[in-house]
């Protein structure tokens, strides 16, 4: 098998269908988190597999633009704790989208003085993002 070699951009990263801030983002992740607990012991199988779930978040990297009444920081402000949906589009040419349900988290308001400040997000996905 040849060697694939994915990278981003140009993509889009849009909320709740109308909200793009595509040409805000620096990077932008699905990113996978394991739990695992010990299986319950019994008396047939004294060794189980463990139980194990996974987590999804969005994560990335955002110029911060709280100066912008519509932008993503403010945007994250003022649905902080709504579930909405999301369509990531790593990359338009590859035609690969992943899209699900995640809850708005606040980011980050200001960073250094007199330089661009770029400022981490992440929001917890309900459920698993779905590949289309």
């Amino acid at each position: 098998m040849p060697v694939t070699d994915s990278r981003l951009g140009p993509g889009t990263l849009v909320f709740d269908t109308t909200h793009d801030f595509s040409v805000q983002v620096s990077s932008c992740s699905l990113t996978p988190s394991t739990n695992e607990t010990d299986g319950t012991a019994t008396l047939a199988e004294p060794t189980p597999a463990k139980d194990v779930t996974f987590e999804w978040s969005i994560t990335g990297d955002t110029i911060s633009d709280w100066s912008s009444a519509t932008g993503f920081v403010n945007w994250a402000m003022d649905n902080a704790g709504d579930e909405v949906t999301f369509a990531f589009e790593p990359s338009t040419a590859a035609g690969v989208e992943y899209s699900g349900t995640c809850q708005v988290r606040p980011i980050q308001i200001g960073g250094d003085v007199n330089v661009q400040s770029v400022v981490s997000f992440e929001f917890p996905l309900i459920g698993n993002p779905v590949r289309a």
